[in-house]
């Protein structure tokens, strides 16, 4: 006799199987679901049921972010089970509880203090030492550092803006990992950030290895746009926050030759073949 199929996991494996297949379920059903689902986020049967959990959860937070709704209390009470289950024992759990916790950071500032608040940086700050795992802190970092001055105080003070500009400095990882960590670096530089912050993550070299890269990729950009190893979006992500420093560098007192030299690297990066068209606010009088 064949053992019955918990009603409860079907309705897991179905809505996680739908967020694989990227297809819509009505929004009615998705808030009616939702209770159902976090319930098995805190008290899961096994592993697979609590990973099938975690997508189904993620997918139906994606619902919320595209209708620009608040993300539920129900499931940010939620949030230290997910932060713990990024060290989970079961690989394909700490995957999807990330994916999550992606979703959330990606929400309003009340969202990502709520996971900076749970401890989620001491440890994306250890992810980052591990090769495995590196690029996925550096996705969820990106987010956070596109957050407020305060919540990009934490991440300095932290520790892991250091850390970040280590990655994307000695090339430890491979090429996605230098682009999240790029991004994350990015958006502290020409973000929500105070001057003072600015100041401190230039003089700890943040802008430097960003126009070496991009350098060392200008005519690849050129010749394949889109199709090039940094893309499109990367590349205008990082040349923007490359023009918008040359906005504020005058700002820094007291290290007027790092800033000549910076400005230089800079202004000559945009004469590369690739960049030399790209449309500068620096240059038309635009600030951030």
């Amino acid at each position: 006799m064949v053992e019955a199929v918990p009603a409860s996991h079907l309705l897991l494996t179905t809505i996680a199987a739908l967020a694989a297949l990227q297809a819509e379920i009505p929004w009615d059903l998705t808030c009616k679901r939702l209770p159902d689902v976090i319930r098995y986020i805190q008290w899961p049967n096994d592993k697979d049921e609590l990973d099938d959990a975690c997508r189904s959860l993620d997918y139906m937070l994606k619902r919320y972010n595209r209708q620009q709704l608040s993300i539920p209390e129900s499931v940010m009470s939620k949030v230290p089970y997910l932060i713990r289950y990024m060290t989970h024992s079961y690989r394909h759990v700490q995957r999807s509880s990330r994916g999550v916790l992606n979703t959330i950071a990606s929400g309003s500032d009340e969202e990502s203090q709520a996971l900076i608040d749970a401890n989620i940086l001491p440890i994306l700050g250890k992810f980052l030492n591990d090769p495995m795992k590196c690029a996925q802190a550096c996705t969820t970092l990106s987010k956070l550092t596109a957050g407020n001055a305060t919540q990009i105080a934490r991440i300095i003070e932290s520790g892991i803006m250091s850390k970040l500009i280590n990655v994307i400095t000695n090339r430890t990882y491979d090429l996605y990992a230098w682009k999240e960590g790029a991004w994350a670096v990015a958006n502290a530089l020409d973000g929500r950030r105070t001057p003072e912050q600015f100041q401190a993550l230039v003089l700890d070299h943040a802008l430097e290895p960003l126009c070496k890269v991009l350098a060392t990729h200008s005519r690849d950009f050129a010749l394949h746009g889109d199709e090039s190893q940094l893309k499109s979006e990367t590349t205008f992500r990082l040349l923007r926050s490359l023009d918008q420093a040359t906005i504020h560098l005058h700002e820094i007192r007291g290290h007027d030759q790092t800033v000549l030299v910076l400005q230089s690297m800079i202004e000559e990066l945009f004469t590369l073949e690739g960049y030399r068209d790209y449309r500068r606010d620096s240059k038309m009088g635009v600030g951030r």
